[in-house]
């Protein structure tokens, strides 16, 4: 390994260590609303102020676009109830998800992976990239935590991140390192990556090579324990 190349791993040690700590300071966020949830079965409501604070006491270029909660119908006797909240030109606005079983509308959140990972993990969950219809209506990755019970997670508080805002956060490190990378979502889907033709959402090979990953990808940096990595390309 050249000196030059030592250079630049130890900066991709450094870039992996901003996105875990990017990361982290959403999940610390989302944690410290679920530690001060009341107890008596009032915790709806309560994530339906508290999710909305969240957007409205952002500061300027906070990656956040969107805040919401979703109780656990699966496994418990209660019925599907969701609050979502949205920043739109300078206001905090809530997106309307019918929660009505019976209703054509429905949306099921209880498969999707933002919401089931987290429960069946009871640990924090990245979802996306994905082009968010739902919500935030942009390239978005969710951040979510189980909020827990008794036994089983009551339901999951989530948070949307906007994936340009993020990205922008993170250029100065990017700019620095010299050699192709890419980071990549637990399907090996990009963030962001340093070669032009590896845009957000695409993955990192295509659908006919999948199973020779190991040609193209010469290094690979988990973030932490969050599914993502940084990967060193060939």
């Amino acid at each position: 390994m050249t000196r030059r190349t030592k250079a630049d791993v130890k900066k991709i040690g450094a870039f992996v260590d901003q996105v875990a700590t990017r990361i982290d300071a959403v999940v610390a966020r989302l944690s410290a609303v679920v530690s001060e949830m009341p107890s008596g079965g009032a915790e709806f409501n309560y994530f339906v102020d508290s999710t909305r604070r969240i957007l409205e006491q952002r500061d300027d270029g906070d990656p956040l676009a969107g805040a919401g909660y979703a109780a656990d119908y699966v496994e418990s006797v209660r019925p599907p109830a969701m609050v979502w909240w949205v920043s739109r030109g300078g206001a905090v606005v809530e997106r309307a998800h019918s929660a009505d079983p019976e209703s054509e509308s429905f949306y099921d959140y209880s498969a999707l992976r933002w919401f089931r990972n987290a429960v069946d993990s009871r640990a924090p969950t990245l979802s996306g990239p994905f082009i968010d219809t739902w919500g935030a209506d942009d390239y978005t990755v969710t951040v979510s935590l189980p909020v827990p019970g008794k036994v089983m997670p009551t339901g999951v508080l989530a948070a949307d991140v906007d994936v340009r805002r993020f990205i922008e956060s993170l250029t100065a490190e990017l700019l620095s390192i010299a050699i192709p990378l890419a980071l990549v979502n637990e399907s090996d889907r990009v963030v962001v990556s340093t070669v032009p033709s590896l845009s957000t959402g695409l993955p990192i090979v295509p659908r006919s090579a999948r199973g020779n990953i190991a040609s193209v990808v010469q290094k690979r940096f988990s973030v932490s324990d969050y599914g993502w990595s940084v990967v060193l390309l060939d």
